[in-house]
């Protein structure tokens, strides 16, 4: 497995065109190779647990530390397809529903972690579908969809709010880069190996306060999803 340089150090700013590279096509189903690439869960859960430690020293204030309590966990809402992450419920309470001012010691609690909520289905779903066409990529994982435009930009919906996104060619890969105005800006990167037998799968997340998460995922060719018969009444 082979990156370029370009992929090893995320985009940046970089142009990308709408034009399909001669000889390029992403299209097909595609399986995660496990044992070739990295675990991005087993990276967000250091990172957490050195938050969680960093926090622990400081010694917070307001009692007890819950990282993550069930009152605190957005929900992602299935079937979302706005092109960016999954959107959730928008709750994600400070404190217990009904705590008051008089209600006793307040605990403080933290919703999950970041990365993991911008991730979203990417983190846990290993199959991967993609559509390809001169205007058009679709990229399916489950029920999970979204289209893009090569060399387009707009603005979607994410989990905190909106974000600028925009997608398009950079060399022989396909990039899609994620600005929320809260949250962790994304960047993905999808390329095939030399053999085009493999998709190779770079993401970049950013968030302020948190180490840079960065991990590639190779997949290979995998047999495509079933398709549910019709039913008769």
């Amino acid at each position: 497995m082979t990156l370029t340089a370009a992929a090893l150090c995320g985009c940046g700013g970089a142009r990308l065109i709408p034009d399909t590279p001669p000889g390029v096509d992403l299209s097909g189903n595609w399986k995660l190779d496990r044992q070739a690439s990295q675990n991005p869960q087993a990276m967000i859960d250091q990172i957490q647990a050195a938050q969680m430690k960093r926090m622990r020293r400081a010694g917070p204030p307001m009692g007890p530390l819950d990282p993550l309590d069930p009152a605190d966990v957005d929900e992602p809402e299935r079937g979302a397809s706005t092109g960016g992450p999954t959107q959730t419920s928008g709750r994600h309470a400070g404190a217990p529903p009904g705590a008051g001012a008089n209600t006793g010691p307040v605990r403080r609690f933290m919703r999950r972690p970041s990365y993991e909520i911008a991730l979203g289905p990417q983190l846990h779903v290993d199959g991967l579908t993609i559509e390809q066409s001169p205007t058009r990529l679709v990229f399916s994982r489950g029920e999970w969809r979204r289209t893009f435009t090569p060399g387009g930009q707009s603005v979607v919906g994410v989990a905190d709010g909106v974000a600028d996104q925009r997608s398009g060619w950079s060399g022989r890969d396909y990039v899609i880069e994620l600005k929320p105005q809260v949250g962790p800006r994304v960047i993905e990167r999808y390329g095939l190996s030399a053999d085009s037998r493999q998709l190779v799968e770079h993401f970049t997340l950013t968030d302020e306060g948190l180490p840079k998460l960065e991990f590639t995922r190779v997949y290979v060719r995998g047999t495509p999803p079933p398709r549910a018969l019709p039913t008769s009444n």
